[in-house]
Formats: structure tokens, sequence, C-alpha cells
């Protein structure tokens, strides 16, 4: 493949070009010009140029918050790629070490859903295979500053959403409920004395006067959703208005006992289990930073890094117990134990041990104290519902092996097909699921992209090892305990299947397939 030219490189930018330089000039175009590593020639071309970057670097911010902000500012990155390749009448991309069986992997999906059961279900499904361009969008278009700029902006986007955690848990969380009167609304409801309601409408509450204020200016008839807490795992809970109960002083018909803190954190979002996904790749990421800074513990200039992603790994490693998600947090205990014993070293094998014991001893804690006492032993009915839904898709899966029944098909055949229960959702599992959706050899696929995608990272940690690329080092090690703690818990959560999970791991997964090329700018440093 031919060395792509890069901004900022006098030895490959034509006569009469500008030439942007961090050193050169304090202009926030040529820092964006700097950061990107195909050469634009035209004024269309630069801005479309920084345009991509910017909406890049939007993403990152947005990708731990908000999936609608984050998928919003990938599509614009990716106009602004074309637009600017359309300027520069040259399309560029990069080639990866995972493009072949992300190819076959996405053939059979598009497969599966042409001919799947329901394929007015399937089809619209497709665009989420659009999410791995982002692996192309930063290998393609990103110097060294560039990743390591995107990959700033995740942690310290990221860190914002955890303060917000912890306040909140300090604080606590809306409104527990201390009895229901005869003539409430919400006599015939699952909800009991002690629950907690959090979110009317999916906006917070408080108070009864604030509970009060949303449900008036909404219209009659309309059903609201309200998100309520039963021993800090959610029930569903709904309420119809009418104008009687607007007319109320009291709509809800409850008596409240001030806020909860028996509540598992999820953000500034409401799904604590995506947000336990995430927290696991974050602390796995400052994790492979802590291992790599080890060896400042003599330097003392340099020692500030090695407090740095020690302190980082402390808060996102509490952020994720917090959320008291079983599966994600024995996945993530196992991660830390086979990275540290891949590493070979036996200091990281003790820090490695010594935070497995934490966070074990911590998190029964919090199971017992944020979730029902039989959640500890796994006789609760949340254990028991996911190995039915599993059994369900195990049944499923050898009536259509080969191309499976499509994506999301099962959700309008919910009870036909043997899935227990009236709440539709999925197998809770993510080898099931990808083998009921999408056919056996998709899910072999599936697993050779998990595999590639380990080996380039692994492969990237023994080159910056050797070459002493601290940067790379620390985020391929995190990226190949990431990808390991994903993986296992995938046996019990379709982690796959969950947007925001997904494009904040191909995000680092992009910046890892971007060291795995060799770049004209790399080989001069």
């Amino acid at each position: 493949m031919t060395p792509r030219p890069v901004i900022g490189d006098p030895e490959q930018t034509p006569k009469g070009v500008e030439v942007s330089s961090f050193a050169s000039s304090t202009s926030w175009l040529s820092r964006c010009d700097a950061l990107g590593a195909v050469r634009a020639e035209t004024p269309l071309s630069r801005w479309t140029n920084r345009a991509s970057i910017f909406f890049l670097a939007l993403f990152s911010l947005t990708t731990p918050h908000s999936i609608a902000a984050a998928q919003i500012s990938l599509g614009l990155s990716f106009i602004a790629w074309i637009a600017r390749d359309c300027a520069l009448r040259h399309f560029h991309f990069a080639r990866t070490p995972i493009d072949l069986p992300l190819f076959y992997f996405a053939t059979l999906t598009l497969i599966s859903s042409a001919f799947s059961i329901e394929p007015s279900i399937s089809m619209p499904k497709l665009k989420s295979l659009l999410l791995f361009g982002v692996i192309y969008m930063i290998s393609t278009n990103l110097r060294a500053r560039g990743v390591q700029l995107m990959i700033g902006l995740l942690i310290i986007s990221s860190l914002v959403g955890v303060s917000f955690s912890l306040i909140e848990k300090f604080l606590g969380r809306g409104m527990i409920v201390t009895a229901i009167e005869k003539e409430s609304p919400l006599a015939e409801s699952p909800l009991q004395p002690g629950d907690v309601i959090w979110m009317i409408a999916k906006r917070r509450v408080f108070s009864l006067e604030g509970a009060a204020n949303i449900i008036r200016k909404r219209r009659t008839g309309e059903v609201l959703e309200i998100e309520a807490l039963h021993a800090g795992d959610p029930i569903p809970v709904t309420l119809r208005v009418t104008d009687e109960i607007k007319a109320r002083l009291n709509p809800l018909g409850i008596s409240i006992g001030g806020r909860s803190r028996q509540f598992r954190v999820s953000g500034f979002s409401r799904q604590f289990q995506t947000y336990a996904e995430q927290m696991q790749i974050l602390a796995m990421l400052a994790f492979g930073g802590l291992l790599t800074t080890l060896k400042f513990w003599q330097r003392h200039n340099l020692r500030i890094w090695l407090k740095l992603f020690a302190l980082l790994f402390i808060v996102f490693a509490l952020a994720l117990t917090l959320t008291a998600s079983r599966a994600v947090l024995l996945a993530f205990i196992g991660a830390l134990i086979i990275v540290s014993i891949s590493v070979g070293n036996r200091l990281a094998q003790i820090i490695a041990l010594s935070a497995a014991v934490v966070l074990g001893v911590s998190g029964f804690y919090v199971l017992s104290t944020a979730r029902r006492q039989t959640t500890v032993n796994f006789n609760d009915d949340s254990t028991a519902r996911r190995i039915e839904y599993m059994k369900a898709g195990l049944r499923l899966i050898p009536k259509r092996p080969l191309i499976g029944v499509g994506m999301d098909s099962h959700k309008r055949h919910w009870q036909e097909w043997g899935f227990p229960g009236e709440y539709i959702t999925h197998t809770h599992s993510t080898p099931i699921q990808i083998a009921m959706d999408r056919g056996v050899p998709a899910l072999g696929c599936y697993l050779w992209l998990i595999a590639a995608i380990g080996l380039m990272a692994w492969r990237g940690y023994k080159r910056a090892k050797q070459t002493s690329d601290d940067f790379c080092e620390s985020l391929t090690l995190g990226t190949f305990g990431a990808l390991i703690g994903f993986s296992l818990s995938s046996l019990a959560n379709y982690n796959f299947g969950d947007s925001e999970v997904l494009m904040m791991l191909l995000l680092v997964v992009g910046s890892v397939a971007f060291y795995s090329q060799i770049h004209p700018e790399k080989e001069k440093k």
C-alpha cells in the first residue's frame, strides 16, 4: 500500500501549498490541520477535512453520554470525509488487519436480513453496521496527535459522567414511596411502598410538586412512562393522563419520604447495564496505562503519569462497581487477571490480584445493598429469566442454522417462539443472539473478528514495547484487556447489540488500527 501523505510533512507537500504545524502557528485551524493525515490542497478540501476532524472530536465527547448525538456526529464526519475526497478526486481508505473478517461478517448479516422472516424489521437494522466505519474514520484520517486527542476527549468526557454519578449517589435519587392511596392511579401497578420513582416521561423527579408539574403539562390521554426501582432493579410502571388526574393536588396519589441511595449508577443515561460496559472499557484503558507507566516509578519527573493512570483506574472501577452489574464486574475481574498473566510481569500480577480482591469484596457489598440479597447468590428472578431467554434462543437456532431468523425478528414472534413473559427483549447472550439472528456461519465470522482485533491489539502492544512508544503501549494493552472483558461479559449480555457500548469499543479499536499501519510520520519518529 502506498504511504499516505500527511498534513504538515514538508517532504510530501507540493510547492505553493501552505504547511501548518503546531510549532509555527497558534491558530486553531492550523492545529486542526496538524491532526489530519490526508493532505488538503484546496480551500474546500481543507475545510471539509477540518469539519471531519471536528465532528469526530464531537463523537468522542458524546459517545459516553448520548447515542443520538454520537451517531449524528459520526454521520456528519463521514459526510465531510466523502466531501473532502470528492474535492481531492481521490478516495482515501486505510486497510486494517480486521478487514477480511469484518467483510464476511457484514456480508452474512446482509444475507440474513435479506432472507429474514421479518425483513421489514431486519433490513433497517443493517444501519448498525455503519458503526464499524469509525474504525476506518480514525485509521484513515488522523495522525498520532489526532488519535491521542480523541482518546483524551473520550476519557475527559467520561470523567464528567462519573462525577455526576458519584454526586448523585451521595445526594440520592428520586423519591421513596411510603404509601399509595386507594384512589391513586398507581394503586393497580406493581409499585409498592419502599419503591423509588426517579423519572416520569424521561425527566428526573425529586418531589411530588415536580411530578405534578410534569403530568399537568402532558396532554389528556397520553401514556407516561414512570421509571421506578424495586430493591434497586427497574420495574415497569405506566400512567395514563386524564383530566381528573391533572386536576388533583397530588396526581400520583402517593406519599413520599426523601431520596434513595439504593440504586445502580448510570451516568447521564438511564441504562446501568450500558454504563457498566462502558466503565469496564475505560477502566481497562486506565489499567493498560498503569502497567505501562510502572517503569516511571523511579523517575520523579514522570511519576505523575503513574499516579494519573492509577487514579483513573480507581475512579472508573468504582463507577463500574456501583452499577451493581454482576456479569460485567466478573468479566472485568477476569480480564484483569488474564492481562496481567499475558504481560508476564510479577508486579502487574500482584496489582491485578489485589484489584480483583478489592473489586470482589466491594462488588459483593454493593450487590447486597443496591439489589436484592438473592442477587448475590444468583437466585433472583433476573437470573432465572436470562436463562430462559437463552434456552429459547438455543431452541430457535437449529430451525434456521445457516442464515438465522433475521435481526430482531423474534420480537414479532416472542411468545410464539417460546420466549417467556410479556416483556420483549433479547437472549442476553451475544453468541446465542448472533447465531439466532444471523446464523451459525455469521457467529463464526464474529468470533474470527474478535480474535483478529485481539491479535491486532496484542501485536501492537509488543511492537510498541520494543519501540518505547508509551502511548501506543498503553492504548493497545488497554484495548486488549477491554476486548477480553467485553467478550467475557457478552456470554451473559447482548453487549454487541448495545450501540453505546459498541461505539466506544470501536473508537478505541480504530485507534489501535491506526497504530497497526506504517505511517510516514511514525517512521521519522
